[in-house]
């Protein structure tokens, strides 16, 4: 019992400090078949506020594709929140009248889907809130699945994945993603809502690794690490063929004997099924903080061979444990790059048993990379009590406008986010220009 209160202490005291990613983020369903009750002031629909609002491009596609259909199968008294780009930001997107009229009409349906989402998004809740309200589009992405939070007909498996939209308001104007898209300009509806967007929303169509490898600037955060896995894998591979008679392949490897290392293509592409028929969550969306090249050159690291010869002396720990049936050990790199890709859970606290608290929600694009999120619990619930809840590991602050983080303790210079909100299908990459060293760490 006293746990159970404990508990329930310090989920409060999180939603104080930091409303959270968390509240929306984990797609919490909206009721559907009941009208706003707070809207009364509303007398038009949806539709009757786009024929005469200043989205007529906007609604050009929505009466040439099949969104009124797909609403009604939500329920004939179905709630839903439209967000709409005006004529001007439909065109810069290249979405003329001309290019509508030529678009399929299966084109126009995942267009309309991709800016609609069931229930209301009012802008007075928005103004309330301290973080990002997540809302989950009606556009589905075929083939790609997420952590389990609220689809009966998986079995409690996976969720599907629906597009998602991250809403904020600064000041007066409305945030999407992280990205300022004009003046919050906010019409309530009898059946819901109708916001008009300055700027349209781009579409996320690479994973982390695919944007990584596309943009220049992460060659040497990307081939370290691809390097540090290969050596990896061909040590335990080494180990384990005297014991097998023969060297089992990476694949095998990496899912039987060496599960424990978070590998560089983990969490940043789409995963291979784990069996033939295999139906479950393949693809993971977080938040990444890349370092440049530049940033391994402030810390010493001239190019990819200093850092594999620093990793060399991680390499006589590196071995497949006959007693535990897994591979051990590790590089000393792979601590630094934990922080920069997984919250520097290679430190998260195990109960006596081994247990650890469930991962929460860590999606935070850059209007919400403040203060606030050094109390946010990056774990949280799960079988261990409270007491082994994992908290925020990095301290974030404001520097001249900037964004500014470091791990907590850290005697390093802390790093300068100098990019954000390069969205993808895994999540926002934010940009640093320094590596996020903890404390105590030994560069030389």
């Amino acid at each position: 019992m006293r746990n159970l209160k404990n508990f329930w202490v310090f989920v409060l005291l999180a939603c104080i400090l930091f409303l959270g990613a968390c509240s929306k983020t984990e797609f919490i369903p909206d009721p559907e078949g009941a009208q706003v009750p707070f809207q009364s002031d509303a007398t038009q629909t949806v539709e009757q506020l786009l024929t005469a609002s200043p989205a007529k491009l906007f609604y050009s596609a929505w009466q040439k594709s099949n969104i009124k259909n797909i609403l009604k199968q939500q329920g004939s008294k179905v709630v839903f929140t439209v967000f709409a780009p005006n004529d001007a930001a439909m065109q810069t997107a290249g979405l003329s009248a001309s290019a509508i009229n030529q678009m399929p009409v299966e084109e126009l349906d995942s267009l309309m889907m991709f800016y609609t989402t069931i229930g209301p998004v009012t802008k007075d809740e928005l103004k309330l809130r301290s973080d990002n309200f997540m809302v989950k589009s009606l556009l589905l992405h075929p083939g790609l699945y997420v952590k389990y939070y609220e689809n009966p007909e998986s079995n409690n498996q996976y969720d599907l994945y629906y597009y998602r939209h991250y809403v904020g308001v600064k000041g007066k104007d409305l945030l999407m993603n992280g990205k300022n898209v004009g003046k919050v300009n906010y019409l309530p509806a009898t059946n819901g809502g109708l916001y008009v967007m300055e700027k349209a929303i781009e579409r996320p169509t690479k994973t982390i690794l695919e944007a990584l490898e596309a943009d220049g600037r992460f060659t040497m955060f990307i081939e370290s690490q691809r390097l540090a896995d290969e050596f990896y894998i061909n040590k335990i591979g080494a180990d384990l063929e005297p014991l097998f008679g023969y060297r089992p392949g990476d694949e095998e490897i990496m899912r039987d004997y060496a599960y424990t290392r978070l590998y560089y293509k983990k969490d940043w592409e789409i995963n291979t099924p784990i069996y033939q028929g295999y139906i479950g969550p393949n693809i993971t969306v977080s938040t990444l903080f890349a370092p440049t090249d530049e940033a391994f050159h402030q810390a010493g690291f001239q190019t990819i061979a200093d850092i594999v010869k620093f990793n060399e002396r991680g390499q006589e720990g590196i071995r497949f444990d006959d007693n535990t049936f897994t591979a051990v050990g590790g590089f000393p790199m792979d601590t630094v790059y934990n922080f920069h890709r997984n919250w520097g859970r290679i430190f998260q606290p195990a109960s006596p048993g081994g247990d650890k608290t469930v991962n929460n929600a860590t999606v935070f694009y850059s209007n919400v990379l403040r203060p606030a999120l050094n109390s946010y619990p990056v774990n949280i619930g799960g079988n261990p009590p409270v007491e082994y809840a994992y908290t925020m590991p990095l301290e974030f602050s404001l520097s001249n406008n900037s964004v500014v983080l470091k791990v907590k303790g850290s005697e390093y210079p802390a790093a300068t986010v100098v990019d954000t909100d390069i969205n993808t299908l895994n999540g926002p990459i934010h940009v640093v220009d320094r590596l996020l060293f903890p404390k105590g760490f030994k560069l030389k």
